[in-house]
């Protein structure tokens, strides 16, 4: 017991020393474990407070792979636990920044719905469509995240956080493909506290999501010891013309449980979402093995007044002109293993109780599509054109007058499960989700021929979470609440879409490419056109300077071609091996493909 004083005190002395050597070390260190990662730090001032407290004044790190600044700080301030360093195991007590822009890649990738492998892609010739190395990237982003969440939260340091912008890289701004792409989000933090104590974590504060649109966010967090979790979001959303701005509220209640020896987060069956009136129950588990992600997200009854009643008029769109009767309950779960991804799971059900349009106070014309209209086609960049779907527009074709080709090659390129689905195809849905781990990346989504139709003829194309919501909605409308037939809903839409320039739909598009009606076409002609529809502006890129195609346009003929062969909707032997697959422009196309010889025969003697 003697000897005990004695021991405490050589204990102090060690650990003093041990700061005090760590100190006199610890800037040299920084940049060691900044380089080790790739990033080259520099600062104006480094300070060390007792009793080990950093403080840098005036912090960049770049990226030594681009040469790109990452952080750009006035004020870093980091507090080391001493007694921590006795277990080799560096705890952190506080964290601060101040002043601070931090610069993060902006997501990449397509918007591809279609069948077109991207092994036919012309910048990409050969089979990538897997990407082992990227895949296992996700998989260590996804395992981060899960350890991350499982984190035991009540031993969080303090975080401060004021004046903090969160902006796209500056190699990132440039990858937008239009304006009608979500531009490179950011965020600026006016202020961030999260403070741990007795009674859990408590984490507040208030910012500006910054994209399309500038959207000020407020929210508090309480996680307690006992796994309540109780949160608010508040988020001003832009107003429509003529209104004022809207509120829209975000609230959580329930219990979250961390298993971090086990690597796993539980969200409890019980906690309750809301979204201003609306009620949704939530739950689900990630685990660290896999990485598994489990999410469920139900609600017995939802109707369309609580949807415009909780939601900003901005995000509800066109939505707002439908007048609907009725009530259903939802379900929505998600089931993701990315060690196994082809097993993904993933289901969405609508259950009607008495759900109909009301015709008088609808005000988006759904109820009469069914008769001969005026088309106003949303195209890229807020333009729109209009199409007669009458006899009085010259090249309006009934879905009769036009080939079966063209229609089996669109729809099987577009949406090979028109004809089985109801506007949302859920079986596409998870052979996207599993192509897209496989492949690492973003590789093509899950739309359908119902919704492309709703986009073109209500929503426009920029890529918001909101128009893709108001998107699923007006398809499943479409195909349950209204009398429209599937052979309606493709006539119509072979009669609207763009197959390039100022050429809309399959009469159009004949009479431009090939200088002929669309009753008849070759085998190759329909291929060629079921290529040009996902990309209608980039037609020319398919054709040599001789006018012949190139090779990545031949293989995604033949895709197609095989796939319609698969399905039964081409005989095999009408299909042609991919070299022999040819394309002769006759119309107009030609013109513009070969400009010089319209030029020289203007030139001729007449």
């Amino acid at each position: 017991m003697r000897r005990l004083p004695l021991v405490l005190l050589a204990l102090v002395l060690v650990v003093v020393a041990a700061v005090l050597l760590l100190r006199a070390m610890l800037p040299g260190l920084v940049k060691k474990a900044i380089a080790a990662r790739g990033f080259t730090a520099s600062w104006a001032q480094f300070d060390v407070d007792a009793p080990l407290d950093i403080h840098l004044r005036g912090l960049i790190v770049v990226r030594n792979a681009t040469a790109d600044t990452l952080i750009r700080a006035d004020s870093l301030a980091i507090g080391i636990d001493p007694w921590s360093l006795l277990l080799f195991r560096t705890r952190l007590t506080s964290v601060g920044l101040a002043r601070a822009t931090i610069h993060v890649p902006a997501r990449r990738g397509t918007d591809s719905e279609t069948a077109l492998p991207e092994a036919a892609a012309p910048e990409k010739p050969q089979d990538k469509r897997w990407d082992r190395a990227r895949a296992a990237k996700l998989r260590y982003v996804a395992r981060s995240l899960v350890d991350i969440l499982a984190a035991p939260a009540h031993q969080l340091p303090h975080v401060s956080m004021r004046d903090v912008t969160l902006a796209p890289a500056a190699s990132s701004t440039a990858t937008a493909a239009s304006d009608d792409d979500e531009p490179p989000a950011g965020a600026r933090i006016a202020w961030l506290l999260l403070r741990t104590g007795n009674q859990g974590v408590h984490v507040a504060g208030e910012g500006r999501w910054i994209g399309r649109s500038i959207l000020p966010v407020a929210g508090a967090l309480d996680y307690g010891r006992d796994d309540r979790i109780t949160g608010l979001a508040r988020i001003a959303v832009p107003a429509t013309a003529g209104g004022r701005p809207d509120t829209l509220r975000v609230g959580v209640h329930g219990a979250l449980s961390q298993y971090r020896d086990g690597g796993m987060v539980t969200i409890a069956d019980s906690t309750r979402l809301s979204i201003g009136t609306l009620r949704f129950r939530l739950g689900g588990t990630s685990s660290r093995e896999g990485p598994r992600f489990r999410l469920t997200l139900s609600a017995d009854t939802l109707t369309a007044r609580q949807w415009q009643e909780s939601l900003p008029r901005a995000v509800l769109g066109p939505l707002l002109d439908l007048s609907v009767h009725g009530w259903y309950g939802y379900k929505v779960t998600l089931d993701l293993d990315f060690a196994h991804p082809d097993s993904v799971g993933f289901t969405a059900v609508v259950q009607p109780h008495g759900l109909r349009l009301d015709s008088l106070a609808t005000r988006l014309d759904v109820l009469r599509l069914s008769e001969p209209f005026t088309a106003a086609i949303h195209l890229p960049h807020d333009r729109i054109v209009t199409r007669e779907l009458s006899a009085s527009n010259p090249h309006f074709r009934p879905l009769a007058s036009i080939d079966s080709l063209i229609a089996n090659a669109v729809v099987t390129n577009e949406d090979g499960g028109f004809y089985r689905h109801r506007g949302f195809n859920t079986e596409a849905v998870r052979s996207a989700i599993a192509d897209n781990v496989k492949a690492g990346a973003y590789r093509r989504g899950a739309g359908t021929i119902t919704m492309q139709l709703v986009r073109n003829l209500y929503l426009g194309h920029q890529r918001t979470l909101s128009r893709k919501g108001q998107e699923v909605v007006l398809a499943w409308v479409l195909e349950h609440l209204t009398t429209l037939s599937k052979e309606r809903m493709l006539e119509i839409y072979l009669n609207i879409i763009e197959w390039g320039p100022e050429t809309h739909g399959a009469d159009e598009a004949t009479h431009y490419y090939f200088g002929h009606d669309a009753g008849r076409v070759t085998v190759d002609e329909a291929l060629f056109l079921a290529t040009v529809v996902p990309a209608p502006t980039r037609w020319k890129n398919r054709f040599d300077a001789t006018g012949a195609l190139r090779p990545f346009a031949r293989a995604q003929m033949h895709f197609i071609g095989r796939a319609m062969v698969t399905k039964g909707r081409l005989r095999p032997e009408l299909l042609p091996p991919a070299d022999s697959l040819r394309v002769e422009l006759r119309g107009p196309a030609r013109a513009i493909l070969f400009p010089e010889t319209v030029a020289h025969a203007d030139t001729l003697p007449k």
